[in-house]
């Protein structure tokens, strides 16, 4: 009967043994989302940074009586565009241009909205963007910012960066009324 008994353990030790085994195997896959990669290959002398490419400059909170009388501007905001593993083996010079929808009757500002909320949109008010001397930089046209001649990689380097820097302000063209007062600006780099 001893026999019988420690017979029984070891069948029912080996079936524990082998449910757990087979408990182990079992997987279960469910979907987690996707990751979107972006970027571009391109045949200029340099790469736009990845921290200026894309990028968001506050302008602040502003009231009407601020921006009141034609030509009151508010405090610029400092941003910059930065050039990277900048090469002499194209180009030497870059110059960066400004594009985006402007104000009527003033090519020189942004034209501003709402962003796509359901806020009102600020009126008699546009933005411009101003250049390292504090002058105003042209909009849609390929004159924008004076071109600039690259530091370049030497001797191996190739991380010779550039940065181009700029500031934003407000500009009334009249009485400013209140709302949300977004705009956005694409630009470009022209290589020589």
């Amino acid at each position: 009967m001893k026999m019988k008994n420690v017979a029984i353990s070891v069948v029912a030790s080996l079936g524990l043994f082998a449910a757990a085994a087979n408990a182990a195997t079992t997987t279960s896959t469910v979907s987690g989302g996707t990751v979107h990669f972006t970027g571009e290959i391109v045949s200029g002398a340099c790469a736009v940074s990845t921290d200026t490419a894309d990028q968001t400059v506050n302008l602040g909170q502003y009231t009407t009586g601020q921006l009141a009388s034609s030509g009151a501007t508010t405090t610029p905001v400092p941003f910059s565009i930065k050039l990277i593993n900048c090469s002499s083996d194209t180009y030497t010079t870059a110059k960066i241009n400004f594009q985006g929808s402007t104000l009527s009757g003033n090519s020189s500002a942004l034209a501003v909205n709402s962003a796509g909320s359901n806020a009102t949109s600020a009126t008699g008010v546009g933005i411009q963007i101003l250049d390292n001397t504090s002058a105003v930089v042209a909009l849609n046209t390929d004159t924008g910012y004076d071109s600039t001649t690259l530091a370049q990689t030497t001797g191996g380097d190739s991380n010779a960066t550039n940065i181009f820097n700029f500031s934003a302000q407000y500009l009334s063209t009249g009485s400013a009324t209140a709302g949300q007062a977004d705009a956005d600006a694409t630009f470009t780099i022209t290589y020589s």
